[in-house]
């Protein structure tokens, strides 16, 4: 399938299926280029009540690879940047934000490839989303979540405790390990 269309396919798509709730406006803009960062295959912009989320969105039609998640991260974090930028010079003219925003980056694929950081930031990540797409049998178009294997934390527990060690926590772990113990030599 060819780029454009798979953009306007997404576009589409998008129009459809994002107004969420009490979203009052979506705003859709298809080829924005990020200074610095590259370009995005679609910018959305929904906006309920003072909460405003932008969504980077690129789509391929092969698979989503490590390549593809550097870039669009690239592209999340030249969008905060040039936002921060833009709030600093309203509050050195005396305007004060009254709104919220957030920005995530969308990969959009027929796949992705599988690898530590796709299946961690596939499963735990809060700024970057996988997403597959697919043709119907009819001819529509859909796009669907994608998430990879989840990976096993427990043998990464004391490497995050050791890393932790300034942050307080509550080893919950530990503790529970002494009540079980506790609770076996109380036992008759």
């Amino acid at each position: 399938m060819l780029k454009n269309a798979l953009v306007n396919s997404l576009s589409r798509w998008a129009e459809r299926s994002l107004r969420i709730g009490d979203d009052h406006c979506l705003e859709l803009r298809r080829h924005l280029r990020l200074p610095g960062a590259g370009a995005v295959d679609l910018l959305t912009l929904r906006h309920a009540r003072d909460h405003f989320v932008v969504g980077l969105w690129n789509i391929q039609a092969g698979a989503i690879d490590e390549r593809d998640i550097d870039a669009m991260t690239r592209r999340v974090h030249a969008f905060e940047a040039w936002y921060l930028e833009l709030l600093e010079h309203a509050e050195t003219q005396g305007f004060g934000p009254a709104h919220r925003i957030s920005v995530c980056g969308n990969l959009v694929g027929c796949s992705v490839r599988s690898s530590p950081l796709a299946n961690l930031l596939s499963n735990w990540g809060g700024s970057l989303f996988f997403w597959k797409w697919t043709r119907s049998p009819a001819g529509g178009f859909d796009v669907l979540p994608c998430y990879g294997k989840s990976p096993a934390l427990s043998s990464a527990r004391a490497q995050l405790k050791g890393l932790l060690h300034h942050l307080p926590w509550q080893d919950t772990g530990e503790r529970l390990e002494h009540e079980v113990v506790r609770g076996k030599s109380a036992a008759p």
